[in-house]
């Protein structure tokens, strides 16, 4: 049997965990972990973290990486970009066609779930081309990337400009607990300042799901920032006035949308913009929660503080996942998710052959799970709700796989 993760976090209840955080108590510190260097401070599942440990000149360096890719991958070509674009549209229209001529017949009760669960995805594929145009691996034109990343955020009310600097910052620091931007583990004293029902959701409601992306935007995540929304120019997420004044123009953009949908609220009713819009919406949220968790919680992947990150080390803990026939439709955003976080200007069209010529350099430091997706989320949302604080000072944490509590 492995030996209880350091300091084991993960043989807290859910509710000690909770209690002692909320009370500004010590967990457990972090210890010397048996195979790594003595002066690491390693929390979670000790076993993982010996096994997996690079220091950061035993890991691939990121122009190694590149060299191995050939080079046409990270050149765009606009017009292909824009064939998936008309892909997706023309896939929606259809949706909405067969909507429109089953509304108020019997054949509506059976066409509805098909409707929301495809228009669901098909919203979410086009978040996905539009985080192309975000990194630029949509087109080489910044104009281009510019134009579609707003009419396409937009369009599912995200913030083209305000969503592309902190998914940026995302991008700069994944894998760094105390400079990553979404899903790293809380530092105690970080999560302790998280107050009254936030701290709940954080532990046992995986965000709220199909809510959690809408209130990320509102308010962004963990307690670094007391002001982080991504639509307000003047939030903390926004640090010179070149970025406040592109924000400026993304959150107008995000307000036509959302005044349109308040007169088609107007006009044909609220129910009507709920069946149509607001469920595939909140379908599309899900499935941007499900897949972005999935990349980066793995149970066995590492997150390191500053002083034990690099840039390849801390990308190289993002997880590549394939979801099925589902897969081509989503713009292979799970099978080649690493590849892409190490190369964000590589389109996505060319992410697989990148990421069969990079897996050999990087060899078992990369990975695949080949979970199937159901499993794996019951599996990552169980280790986060045990594990998603971590001792202050901890220079390695392991996500530990989920465990028995102390009172089994």
């Amino acid at each position: 049997m492995a030996p209880p993760a350091i300091a084991s976090l993960d043989s807290y209840s859910r509710e000690e965990l909770l209690a002692e955080a909320a009370a500004g108590a010590a967990l457990t510190d972090a210890k010397p972990a048996p195979g790594l260097p003595a002066h690491l401070k390693v929390a979670g599942d000790l076993d993982e973290a010996a096994r997996r440990y690079r220091s950061n000149d035993a890991v691939p360096t990121l122009a190694e990486l590149k060299r191995a890719i050939p080079a046409h991958c990270f050149k765009p070509n606009t017009l292909r970009s824009l064939s998936y674009v008309a892909r997706d549209v023309v896939a929606l229209a259809a949706l909405y066609a067969g909507a429109y001529a089953t509304h108020g017949t019997k054949a509506a009760v059976l066409y509805l779930p098909f409707f929301w669960f495809f228009a669901g995805l098909f919203f979410w594929a086009l978040f996905v081309l539009a985080h192309d145009c975000g990194h630029g691996s949509f087109s080489r034109s910044k104009t281009v990337n510019s134009i579609v990343g707003h009419v396409l955020n937009s369009f599912i009310l995200v913030p083209y400009h305000s969503w592309r600097i902190t998914h940026r910052d995302h991008h700069k620091n994944t894998g760094n607990y105390e400079r990553d931007e979404i899903f790293y583990p809380l530092p105690e004293s970080e999560y302790a300042g998280i107050k009254g029902i936030a701290k709940w959701v954080y532990a046992n409601t995986f965000f709220l799901a199909c809510f959690a992306y809408p209130i990320y935007l509102l308010r962004g995540y963990g307690n670094r920032k007391q002001h982080a929304s991504h639509l307000s120019p003047s939030s903390e997420l926004f640090v010179n006035d070149v970025e406040r004044s592109q924000v400026t123009v993304s959150v107008a953009c995000w307000w036509v949308m959302a005044l349109a949908l308040v007169a088609a609220t107007y006009r044909y009713g609220a129910s009507i913009v709920a069946v149509y819009y607001g469920v595939p919406y909140l379908i599309y949220c899900t499935w941007l929660l499900v897949v972005t968790f999935l990349h980066h919680t793995e149970p066995g992947t590492m997150w390191y503080n500053s002083a034990n990150w690099n840039y390849v080390k801390g990308n190289l803990q993002s997880v590549d996942r394939v979801y099925g026939w589902l897969e081509n439709l989503h713009h292979d955003i799970g099978s080649s998710h690493t590849t892409h976080h190490l190369f964000s200007a590589i389109p996505h069209y060319h992410l697989r052959e990148a990421a069969a010529a990079i897996k050999p350099l990087a060899g078992d430091l990369y990975n695949v799970s080949e979970k199937p997706v159901l499993s794996a989320l019951w599996e990552a949302v169980a280790a986060w709700s045990q594990s998603h604080v971590i001792p202050d000072g901890t220079d390695v944490f392991s996500i530990p796989a989920p465990s028995r509590s102390k009172t089994e």
